[in-house]
């Protein structure tokens, strides 16, 4: 179960992002939302992939 609302996650994700480009490091911007390193590179990943699109909320499960 996620703890954050979808609207709140995506959010966070373009937090994420403007900090990046900021030029934070990922570390500094783990410590910084409250990810790990590895959630924040993961988001920076599908930003790159898919831009904007790259920060909704999916389906999870079966549909």
């Amino acid at each position: 179960m996620r703890k954050l609302p979808a609207a709140a996650q995506e959010e966070r994700r373009r937090q994420v992002i403007g900090l990046r480009q900021a030029g934070l490091t990922y570390g500094a911007i783990a410590a910084q939302v409250g990810l790990t390193q590895t959630g924040v590179f993961d988001i920076c990943k599908r930003y790159a992939e898919r831009g904007a699109a790259g920060l909704k909320t999916g389906q999870r499960g079966p549909d």
